[in-house]
């Protein structure tokens, strides 16, 4: 089955696009995205700023592109990491851990959070729209994959699954002290076989069978 979301995977075709946007994320992790000026990612991109706006937009829109532009780097570190794994289900396992694991430690995340909290905070909540759609497009792909190698039906919709999935990340991530507390790869793999493998509809003898592997 095809994946309706699968074009927010991909990146700019304009290699003057992506060195805008890989610009911006510098600047934004140097001094942070509040304090970061159109004439500053103009300046380390090598455009002027009539042509960052005519390429971009306003400085809004260049942040919400830049986000996105980082959400898809990390979904191809995720990928990468996944690689050497052929079973669908053994992928989605480890898949959930290395998600999470992957986004608590990303060093721009971090940095971040460290030069301008508050700001960074609004972009990842309030305004984290683009990033959970292009999210859930990869969590589409996965889902999609493995309920058709075990022959489940698209019950609920793999959006729906894939979107739920992806905003129980987005707050494990945010907020890693809450309930549930998932500190390790052990206790992260187990959530995986008994709360979200059901929900895609792996029944759970199935999936907890492999939570200790």
């Amino acid at each position: 089955m095809e994946n309706p979301l699968a074009p927010l995977l991909a990146p700019p075709a304009d290699p003057a696009d992506v060195r805008i946007l890989e610009a911006a994320v510098a600047q934004f992790a140097l001094i942070g995205i509040r304090r970061t000026s159109a004439d500053d990612i103009a300046r380390r991109s090598g455009v002027n700023r009539t042509t960052l706006y005519r390429r971009m937009g306003t400085k809004e829109e260049i942040v919400r592109a830049a986000m996105a532009h980082e959400v898809r780097k990390v979904l191809a570190e995720i990928e990468a990491r996944l690689a050497g794994i052929d079973d669908p289900l053994e992928r989605q396992l480890h898949g959930f851990g290395v998600t999470v694991t992957t986004l608590r430690g990303n060093p721009l995340l971090r940095q971040l959070l460290a030069v301008d909290r508050d700001e960074t905070l609004v972009w990842l909540t309030l305004d984290a729209g683009a990033a959970i759609e292009i999210a859930t497009a990869y969590v589409v792909g996965m889902v999609t994959e493995l309920r058709t190698a075990l022959g489940l039906p698209d019950t609920p919709p793999a959006e729906v699954v894939a979107a739920t999935i992806v905003r129980l990340v987005h707050s494990l991530v945010l907020t890693p002290d809450g309930s549930p507390r998932l500190p390790d790869d052990r206790s992260l793999r187990e959530f995986a076989a008994t709360v979200i493998c059901p929900l895609i509809g792996v029944p759970l003898d199935r999936s907890a069978g492999r939570a200790d592997q």
